[in-house]
């Protein structure tokens, strides 16, 4: 883990499970960030940095993730918002433009309709799980794909998350993640909504993130044209930009690059 210049971190135990937030930066301006199924917050380390030019930034590890120990209970998605809500609460931290990536972004979802005072606007970045495609194999084969479409540094970071993460407890977060119909989830948030997604993603085309604009009108749709599922790593200051206004002008799609 590299530790971005300024940063300070704090593990916390929320109902039993461990979790770690790792803090940069200052101002009014709040940004908590949560990674996907068996990786961390370090790919989101270039973001993080970009952000905190703008304000406070929180990445949040969660538990079983980045070395934490895993618990010794089953968690869901709504689990894993309450556990993430706990700790922002016990940090006073708050209310935030709540960023989610891949899996994150069901998490910042859940957490917006369990809390909706903790979110001023939520970012969904590569949202899954594509509903045409909800299947372990299939979502496996995206994510081989996208693995020749990420610089080496991400496919580093995720090996190695993924390593430590181990794959029982992947596999335990595994039919929570394809569980969750996130097409009807949306609907009830009610701060803005902006679903970024590379143009170069297999694992989130562009018809999905369509789908999920429809289903909460003025919602925003971009794209990050040449990036893939992790678009935010290589690409951190244009995905900043759209982070810090959280929905566009009249809350219409704004989709460059249509691959």
């Amino acid at each position: 883990m590299v530790k971005i210049p300024g940063e300070t971190a704090q593990l916390l135990t929320i109902d039993g499970c461990r979790l770690r937030v790792r803090t940069v930066g200052s101002g009014p301006a709040v940004f908590v960030l949560v990674h996907g199924i068996g990786v961390s917050g370090r790919y989101f380390e270039p973001l993080a940095a970009e952000l905190a030019r703008h304000g406070t930034v929180h990445l949040v590890d969660l538990p079983g993730h980045g070395g934490l120990p895993k618990p010794e209970r089953a968690l869901d998605l709504v689990d894993l918002a309450r556990l993430v809500h706990g700790a922002l609460d016990r940090l006073r931290i708050g209310p935030a433009v709540l960023v989610g990536h891949s899996m994150g972004c069901q998490v910042v979802t859940e957490l917006a309709l369990l809390h909706p005072g903790a979110a001023t606007a939520v970012v969904l970045l590569a949202p899954t799980s594509n509903r045409r495609e909800r299947t372990a194999w299939k979502q496996g084969l995206r994510l081989f794909q996208d693995g020749f479409r990420e610089p080496l540094a991400v496919d580093a970071i995720e090996v190695t998350d993924y390593l430590r993460c181990g794959p029982r407890w992947y596999l335990s977060l595994l039919p929570a993640m394809l569980g969750q119909k996130l097409e009807d989830r949306i609907a009830g948030v009610r701060v803005p909504v902006r679903i970024v997604r590379g143009s170069r993603d297999p694992i989130v085309p562009l018809y999905w993130c369509q789908e999920l604009a429809e289903a909460l009108p003025g919602t925003t749709v971009d794209n990050i044209d040449g990036e893939g599922h992790v678009m935010m790593f290589r690409s951190p200051a244009p995905v900043a930009q759209l982070c810090l206004v959280p929905a566009g002008p009249g809350g219409d799609a704004a989709v460059g690059d249509r691959s």
